[in-house]
This record gives structure tokens, C-alpha cells and sequence, in this order.
């Protein structure tokens, strides 16, 4: 009896120290922990008593740390970014803005003939059309941005909407003596998706290569395991950076100086990934080649 009293002590003074040294790597743990939430530092936390449930609470504390210290990383770039992209929109919004006044007041101030006067109004209007569709820009980069609401879907022959977007641009790229060229396998392709959306992606893309591009523009669809849809042109700008190039105002020093906001691509994604689909761009030697895949 007296054995099993003493035993009965034994372990009772074990499971005290036991949980005397839980309790102190626990006041440790969040001495520790106050620290690194107080200090930017890279430091995470380690245990220094064996005990597998506060090990794995610990892993899961760290995991919390690198997952708020990758979210504030992202949020101060995406900050820094937008600071400098209100710069760039300003100046952008103000560029043809300030050169259709200064037209107007040429208009006003100078005696020019009635030929002379229509040639002027016609520069303000291509200026004030310009930005117009900035401003549509920005406003509808807001918009998808910003609004979850959920998209209509019904089934869509995605080769009459292509062709029927080809056909939007085939002016403004005969003008240039460049061609649209759309190769595909198939007549007829039915996917789900919605209609406007999809039309507004391929025609951001078509948009991108007439601006970007000195080349004819080609057009691949195919249908195997998925669906394809990608676009090729010749690349002007070598800088282009292919890593950076669906970021929201994204442009390169040539792009900027046409007056480009950075938001063609990047609406070109959003709506892509609100279709379910991916998009994906590359440099294959002196070609730029975008490519959308599409859910059936």
C-alpha cells in the first residue's frame, strides 16, 4: 500500500513538472510570438520541448505567419504599384485632354481657313475618342474587379464569334496591309460561356496586336483533349516582360508612349478566368503567342 502511495506521488510530481514546463514553452512560444508580430523580421517560431500537439500547433502558427507576411507583401507591392499606375493614369487622362484644348484654342485664337478648321476639329475628336476610351477602360477594369455578381452562360459557337470579331478589325488591319488569319480545325465549336464576355476577351486580344504588333495576326482554334484558342503576332517591343504582362497596367516605355492604360490584357484575363478558362502568354523566339483554354 505504501508502494503504491509513493508511486501515486512519484507520478503526480512528474505530470506537475510536466506541466510546469508545458506552461513555460508556452509563455516562451508567445513571448516569442509578440516579438515577430511587433518586429519585421523573417523569424519563425521553434520549440524547445517535446510535446507532438504543441510541435504541430506550432507548425500550424507558422504556416499562419508566412501566410500574413506573403498577403503583406503582395498588398505593399500592389500599393507601391498603384501609387505609381494614378501617376501614369493622370498623365495618361491629361495627355488628350491637354492636346484637344490647345487645338481648341488655336481654333479660336487663329484666323484658319474652313478647311484648316475641319482638319483641327477632326484631331480634337480622335483626341477626345482616345479618351473616352481610357476612361471606359479604367471604369470597366472597376468594374469586374469589384462586382461578383454571377455571369449568364448558354451555349456559344465559338468560331462564329471569333469570325464575327475578325471582322470588326478587318478594316483597321487592311489599312495597315496586314491580315487577320484564322486557322481552324473545326467549323462548328459549342462551348458554355456568355457571349458579350467572350467577345470583349477576343476583342482585347485582337486590339493588342493591332497596336502592338507589325505583323498579321494569326488566330488558332483546335479541339482535342480541351479547347484552344491562341494568337500570334510578331513582337515590336523585345522588352515586353511575358511574367508581367496580364498584371493591371502593365506597359512598356513603346506602350506607354501610344498612350496604352495596361488594361487590355488584364481585362482579357479577368474575364477569361470569370469564363472558367486560362490564359497564358509566351515568347517563341520573335512571336508573342497568347493562348486561351477553354472548360467544355
Amino acid at each position: 500500500m505504501n508502494m503504491l502511495v509513493i508511486i501515486l506521488i512519484i507520478i503526480i510530481f512528474i505530470l506537475i513538472i510536466y506541466l510546469f514546463l508545458i506552461k513555460k514553452e508556452i509563455k516562451r512560444i508567445s513571448h516569442n510570438l509578440d516579438e515577430i508580430l511587433n518586429i519585421d523580421s523573417n523569424e519563425i517560431l521553434h520549440g524547445e520541448f517535446s510535446n507532438k500537439e504543441l510541435n504541430e500547433l506550432l507548425l500550424k502558427i507558422n504556416k499562419m505567419i508566412t501566410y500574413v507576411r506573403h498577403k503583406e507583401l503582395d498588398l505593399e507591392r500592389k500599393n507601391n504599384s498603384l501609387k505609381k499606375e494614378i501617376t501614369n493614369i493622370t498623365h495618361d487622362l491629361r495627355t488628350p485632354l491637354t492636346s484637344s484644348l490647345g487645338y481648341i484654342d488655336l481654333i479660336l485664337k487663329s484666323n484658319l481657313s474652313k478647311q484648316e478648321q475641319e482638319r483641327e476639329l477632326k484631331i480634337i475628336e480622335n483626341r477626345l475618342l482616345r479618351l473616352e476610351e481610357l476612361i471606359n477602360s479604367f471604369f470597366e477594369f472597376s468594374m469586374i474587379t469589384t462586382d461578383n455578381k454571377k455571369i449568364d452562360t448558354t451555349q456559344i459557337n465559338l468560331v462564329g464569334v471569333v469570325e464575327e470579331c475578325i471582322s470588326h478589325y478587318y478594316d483597321d488591319f487592311t489599312k495597315e496591309k496586314r491580315k487577320i488569319v484564322f486557322e481552324k480545325e473545326i467549323n462548328k465549336c459549342i462551348i458554355l460561356s456568355n457571349t458579350e464576355i467572350l467577345k470583349r476577351i477576343i476583342d482585347n486580344l485582337i486590339s493588342n496586336s493591332l497596336k502592338h504588333s507589325n505583323s498579321d495576326l494569326i488566330i488558332k482554334l483546335s479541339e482535342k483533349n480541351d479547347i484552344r484558342l491562341s494568337f500570334e503576332n510578331n513582337i515590336v517591343d523585345t522588352s515586353i516582360d511575358i511574367d508581367h504582362i496580364f498584371d493591371e497596367f502593365y506597359t512598356s516605355d513603346i506602350s506607354r508612349t501610344k498612350g496604352n492604360t495596361g488594361l487590355g490584357l488584364a481585362i482579357a484575363k479577368e474575364f477569361t478566368e470569370m469564363l472558367g478558362g486560362t490564359i497564358s502568354a509566351k515568347k517563341i523566339r520573335n512571336k508573342l503567342v497568347i493562348k486561351i483554354i477553354f472548360n467544355e
